[in-house]
């Protein structure tokens, strides 16, 4: 309760009554509006430059291993904390409610799931088994593909008028199941050329994936309870991003002796990257149109399109050698291009379909394929 002062005095500490007297009927402080804006730039800031500074990142990280690797070793000693935190923050904003989503989507949830475990770990498996000789970079590329789903999905979802519930439920699915998945997934594609110890993996999944996934959840849970977090809730997948780019300063400093001494591999490697997430987009939209709406063809796409690279940093620094990390650093850059490139796509035909449905012409996607709402 905020003092409502006396009208005889144009000011209690400094600060207008008028101002004290909105303050107390909305029962907030004055100052507590500024604070959540800035919050809000703050995060709107790293979400709209999160690509710039993805690419600087990795510039100045191999710049500097020219010179020294200290300080990406140094940042790699404290790699498990760091991934830690960063599945705290984005656990946070996720609720029990969207797991119950489950039940009125079964389909295009288990849809999601599919293609996260078994289309993404394929693709990746036979772009390393095609392009990539070296079998600790190739460990590296499948790392990429069984991982979980990325929390950016939910923004680029949004959007496009996506189905934003639909995509987090997806999300948290592959966050829970993704510990007892990857160890299996990795032994049977990557068994073969690298030495993988499943129980080992999952312990430290276990760290720096469920453990703080179930706490994230836990105190989300309370907090709705016996507190107001949504002033708070938008700072999350910001401070979540932000410890990502220290892990992958930390890839590409350490890995430029290894890259000086193995150049001659790194065209394979970037023709695999690249090759990834433009796959892993267009198939599955592709696909959807046979069996979706165009919210849910949206968030089934980027939902197994883009995957959560800072945990498959994590696990190259503690199960793999520091090589397998590289390929990670390169998919970063990759994977938030070819998410721009193909928002714009999807924009683009989303307004065909928008345009052809006021028209009254029949368009060339699927009856299934309803454009947003103009």
């Amino acid at each position: 309760m905020y003092l409502r002062g006396d009208r005889n005095f144009e000011s209690v500490e400094g600060r207008p009554i008028t101002t004290l007297v909105v303050c107390e009927a909305r029962g907030i402080a004055p100052s507590e509006k500024k604070e959540k804006s800035m919050k809000m730039r703050f995060a709107e800031f790293i979400r709209k430059n999160y690509q710039v500074i993805i690419t600087a990142t990795v510039i100045v990280g191999l710049l500097l291993g020219l010179w020294t690797t200290s300080p990406g070793k140094a940042v790699q000693g404290y790699s498990q904390a760091l991934t830690f935190l960063m599945i705290l923050f984005i656990s946070l904003t996720i609720t029990p409610r969207q797991f119950a989503l489950v039940a009125r989507q079964p389909v295009a949830v288990l849809t999601g799931l599919a293609l996260n475990f078994v289309y993404m770990p394929l693709l990746c498996w036979a772009l390393a088994r095609l392009l990539v000789s070296d079998p600790e970079l190739a460990t590296g590329i499948i790392l990429v593909g069984v991982v979980p789903c990325a929390g950016m999905a939910a923004v680029w979802t949004s959007l496009l008028k996506g189905d934003v519930p639909l995509g987090m439920a997806i999300n948290a699915l592959t966050m829970v199941l993704g510990p007892f998945l990857i160890p299996p997934l990795m032994v049977l594609l990557a068994g073969s050329s690298v030495q993988i110890d499943p129980w080992a993996m999952f312990q430290q999944l276990a760290v720096i994936l469920l453990m703080p996934l179930l706490l994230g959840l836990a105190v989300r849970w309370l907090a709705d309870r016996f507190w107001n977090p949504q002033p708070y809730l938008s700072l999350m997948p910001a401070l979540s991003a932000l410890t990502a780019v220290l892990l992958m300063f930390a890839v590409c400093n350490v890995n430029v002796p290894l890259i000086r001494d193995r150049w001659s591999l790194v065209p394979a490697l970037l023709g695999a990257v690249v090759l990834i997430f433009p796959l892993g987009f267009l198939v599955p939209h592709w696909l959807g149109r046979f069996a979706f709406d165009w919210p849910q063809r949206i968030a089934v796409t980027y939902s197994s399109g883009m995957k959560n690279l800072p945990i498959a940093v994590g696990l190259a620094f503690a199960s793999f050698s520091r090589l397998a990390g590289l390929p990670v650093a390169l998919a970063f850059i990759v994977q938030m291009l070819a998410a721009s490139l193909f928002y714009r796509y999807l924009n683009g035909q989303a307004m065909r379909l928008a345009a052809a449905a006021q028209t009254g012409e029949r368009p060339a996607e699927s009856v299934n394929s309803r454009p947003p709402a103009a």
